[in-house]
């Protein structure tokens, strides 16, 4: 794996500040630096049911293009114990998981997040998918933790190359829980609505992540596939 993000850089004194526009000289602001086509946007998690959804949701609504996967061969969701996970295969709908945890143990549930959490999706989009199932092309994936950023670089390192197409895949670990996740989210957020707005994102974009280390306190993965 490479980490573009975790070489150092000179001090960058003109270099906007996170959400600005990008240079000066563009005399319609943010809006003259916008590419011609929106960036699209994929979101990664193991499960495609916490992390990957919530920043999903919030893209969506920012106004990307945006689609969301799981890496795992099943979907998990939280159970009794932790040694008895609910294990459902992707096929299976928001909407049918949701009706077997009603039925199971409604008050558990609830008071876990994990039902809230299903009626959100099923909202969003009818079932979990799992990235190496899809075959679009994406400028941009963000992966919540390092093992699906691995699986996903992974994956695309083993499709042949057809349109030789960049695709930066950024990793920015994110616990696996509620808060964590719409925390996550904001921060993905931020992150795309800063490369949309780059005049040239393959040559900004290390910097850009380095400046985003420094803000957030994560420390980001980033490597380049190609299509």
């Amino acid at each position: 794996m490479t980490s573009g993000s975790r070489s150092r850089h000179l001090a960058r004194a003109e270099e906007p500040r996170l959400g600005g526009s990008p240079e000066p000289e563009s005399a319609d602001g943010a809006a003259a630096a916008m590419p011609s086509s929106p960036l699209r946007v994929a979101v990664v998690c193991s499960s495609n049911q916490n992390r990957s959804m919530e920043a999903h949701n919030i893209l969506s609504k920012r106004g990307f293009s945006v689609r969301s996967f799981g890496t795992g061969t099943h979907v998990k969701l939280p159970g009794p114990a932790p040694d008895k996970p609910n294990v459902y295969d992707f096929k299976t709908t928001y909407d049918q998981m949701y009706n077997d945890l009603l039925r199971k143990d409604k008050e558990l549930y609830t008071q876990n997040g994990i039902l809230h959490m299903l009626d959100r999706n099923k909202r969003i989009k009818p079932r979990p998918e799992r990235f190496q199932n899809c075959k679009d092309l994406f400028d941009l994936i963000l992966t919540c933790e390092e093992r699906v950023y691995d699986q996903v670089v992974e994956d695309l390192n083993s499709r042949e190359q057809e349109t030789c197409q960049p695709v930066h895949v950024i990793n920015v670990d994110i616990q696996d829980n509620h808060e964590e996740a719409t925390l996550g989210a904001f921060l993905i957020c931020e992150l795309c609505q800063c490369i949309q707005h780059t005049e040239d994102m393959e040559n900004e974009i290390d910097e850009l992540l380095q400046e985003f280390e420094e803000k957030s306190g994560r420390a980001f993965l980033h490597t380049v596939c190609f299509y």
